[in-house]
Parts: structure tokens; sequence; C-alpha cells
């Protein structure tokens, strides 16, 4: 495996690792089989079908990682289609806290008296933020001709 699918398959296990456990955890206390203050609301919030988009783009991570194991330049298919999943899920959630941000500080809309930026820094937004960040300095890794 050469050294830029080397970095990359570290890059998909890493992701992956984290796409999947950060799904899990939201999907479980979304079906309330934890405790919604098993670890901060904020961080994982219980939301059933937002973890499970989680665990499916940690999904694409990962079977990356096993091409890149195969030296399958397969590999990089998935680790560039999982950066895009991240960085569309990401870009959701963004407008929806911007959205939410507006109402609560610019139009000081009804129900959002008590709204922090906190309440919306879910895991795909964070995630996103770090897909984003990743494929900006591996952007010339991925080429339509290779």
């Amino acid at each position: 495996m050469e050294n830029k699918n080397k970095n990359l398959a570290y890059f998909t296990l890493l992701l992956g690792i984290m796409y999947v456990i950060s799904g899990i955890l939201q999907t479980l206390k979304g079906a309330k089989l934890l405790p919604d203050d098993f670890i901060s609301a904020n961080l994982f919030p219980p939301e059933l079908a937002g973890g499970l988009v989680l665990v499916v783009v940690g999904a694409v991570y990962l079977y990356g990682t096993l091409e890149f194991s195969k030296s399958s330049h397969e590999g990089r298919a998935y680790a560039y289609v999982g950066i895009v999943l991240s960085i569309l899920f990401g870009a959701v959630y963004f407008l929806t806290f911007t959205a939410d941000l507006i109402n609560a500080w610019v139009l000081f809309a009804e129900g959002f008296e008590q709204w922090t930026p906190l309440d919306d820094f879910k895991p795909a937004l964070y995630l996103g933020l770090l897909s984003v960040v990743v494929y900006a300095g591996w952007k010339k890794e991925f080429m339509l001709q290779d």
C-alpha cells in the first residue's frame, strides 16, 4: 500500500470508528435504551434517525478501510463517498443550526428564548466540519482520472 493510501486508510478507520460510535450512542439514547444524561445531550442528543445516518456514514468509511487493507484502489472511492456524505449531512445540520440561530438571536422567535448554540451542536455537524478540513487538505488526492 503506497504512503498516501496508507494515510487515507488510517483516516477512514478513525472517522469510521468515530461515526459508528457516535451513531450508536445517539441511536441507543433515541430508542431510550440509554438514559438521556448518559453523555451530555448536547454532544450526543437522543436522535434515532440521526444516529442511524451516522452509523451508515461510518460503515462507508469502515468498508473503505477494509478495501485499503486488501490493497484495493476501491478504498479511495469509499473514502471519497464517506467524505461527501459527511459534508452533505454536516451541511444539513449547519443549515438547521443557522436557522435556529436566526430564530433565537435575530427574530427573537417564540420558543427560542432558552436556545443556546450548544443545543444544535450535534455529531453530524462537528464530524462534518472535520471532513471538510480533511477534504481541503487532501482534495488533490481525489482526482477523477485516477
